[in-house]
């Protein structure tokens, strides 16, 4: 998928999980709002008919007036202009509001003319436990004289109950966004894949094409039956080809024997190991190596016990992949300092570079399979990608802790933490 393409679909992407949610928030608000009203209307009207009928009950004058004073959401004044049978309160209040549906928990307090304080105070309980009452006094509303007042505890869960499809559609859209979200990070990691795998093949390709160009070259040349009078050309040539061949058979059994690896097929041979023996054998091979720069590897062993148990072979690899990283990204003349030190039960060995450094981001990424850090289109290093890959997979079989730190610009340093049995 093409750049442009993918910054299209994120922006639209974005732009969709945006609306979404503002959406879902005006139509939640706008529920929650009708919710509310209608149950302010539901309590102003259940509340009026309870007055009506304790003005009925005492035979005392009902005014036209509203005798319902909100207060606020939750809070309500009801006036009644004759004293309050307590019992007969509750029983008005609990058909009352059940005849509305009001299934919430109430709370009510009467107040007395004549002693000038709350002389009753009741719970209702409908949903939610309430150890005791909350309303301890009343305080006197001016140009009333008899009243009692309703307090629902709570009123917030009261929308929450009266709109459970909001809830449902709430639960479907936040999937919804979550299903884009993921498409979102499926994409960007495919593309990080698809990117891995172009340039692992474009690598692969550039170390196949100049071994097979050589090859091909110096067929011409044997073709020609006078090759045959200069047999020393003919001997130089034919091991040329050899070398060549030779060449491209270890580049395929190195991405043949990271497959094996990925399978956990590679064989382990553990035995006792000089960790100070494998690095000296590494350094001197790698120093008369041709890495077309000049290379200086330092060493500072002082580890007093440097025997481990490891698999030879896949240890030696470890610590070449490692240092000959190193090598490859240092900058002008290659600066590689190799140390161990022991701590406790463990031996600690760090490879030290002066190369090019890594960004954070990419740390985290380097031992992945063909990963390699992008330069951009080309890359100054040969190599697949497979190196800090098997280092890993060597370092996780047998349990050992690897750590990487970097900053570009000055180097990165490779520590290997392995455990010593005594």
């Amino acid at each position: 998928m093409k750049d442009n393409h993918v910054r299209i679909l994120t922006i639209f992407g974005i732009i969709a999980i945006i609306s979404v949610f503002l959406v879902q928030i005006f139509w939640v608000k706008q529920a929650f709002d009708i919710s509310e009203s209608q149950f302010e209307q539901n309590v102003t009207v259940a509340l009026r008919q309870v007055a009506e009928k304790i003005a009925i009950k005492n035979k005392t004058n009902f005014h036209h007036k509203n005798p319902v004073i909100k207060i606020n959401p939750r809070h309500y004044v009801v006036e009644v202009r004759s004293e309050i049978d307590a019992s007969l309160l509750d029983h008005y209040i609990v058909s009352t509001f059940d005849y509305f549906n009001i299934d919430q928990d109430v709370e009510y307090g009467i107040y007395g003319c004549d002693t000038k304080e709350m002389v009753y105070c009741n719970y209702i309980q409908k949903s939610k436990p309430q150890k005791e009452v909350t309303v301890t006094d009343l305080p006197k509303f001016e140009g009333l004289d008899y009243y009692f007042t309703v307090t629902f505890p709570h009123y917030p869960i009261v929308s929450l109950n009266n709109i459970p499809m909001w809830i449902v559609t709430s639960l479907v859209l936040i999937i919804v966004v979550l299903f884009i979200m993921y498409a979102l990070f499926v994409v960007f990691s495919q593309k990080s894949v698809t990117r891995v795998q172009r340039e692992f093949i474009n690598n692969m390709t550039h170390e196949f094409k100049t071994p097979i160009s050589t090859i091909s070259v110096i067929q011409q040349v044997i073709s020609d039956p006078e090759i045959v009078k200069t047999p020393q050309r003919l001997a130089t040539y034919t091991q040329i080809i050899g070398d060549e061949i030779s060449r491209l058979n270890d580049q395929v059994e190195r991405v043949l024997h990271i497959s094996r690896l990925e399978k956990r097929q590679v064989e382990m041979h553990i035995e006792d190991i000089d960790v100070h023996e494998v690095i000296d054998k590494v350094v001197f091979n790698l120093t008369h190596a041709d890495f077309e720069k000049e290379i200086n590897i330092s060493q500072n062993l002082k580890a007093g016990n440097s025997l481990i148990q490891a698999d030879r072979i896949h240890f030696t690899n470890v610590v070449c992949n490692i240092i000959e990283n190193g090598i490859k990204y240092s900058q002008g003349t290659a600066e590689i300092k190799v140390s161990t030190e022991n701590e406790g039960s463990e031996i600690f060995l760090t490879v030290a570079d002066n190369g090019e450094g890594i960004n954070k981001k990419e740390v985290k990424k380097i031992f992945d399979k063909f990963y390699r850090i992008s330069t951009g289109d080309t890359h100054n290093v040969k190599g697949f990608g497979l190196g800090l890959f098997y280092v890993k997979k060597i370092a996780d079989a047998h349990q050992w802790k690897i750590s990487v730190a970097s900053e570009p610009g000055i180097g990165t340093s490779f520590v290997i933490s392995i455990h010593q049995k005594k």
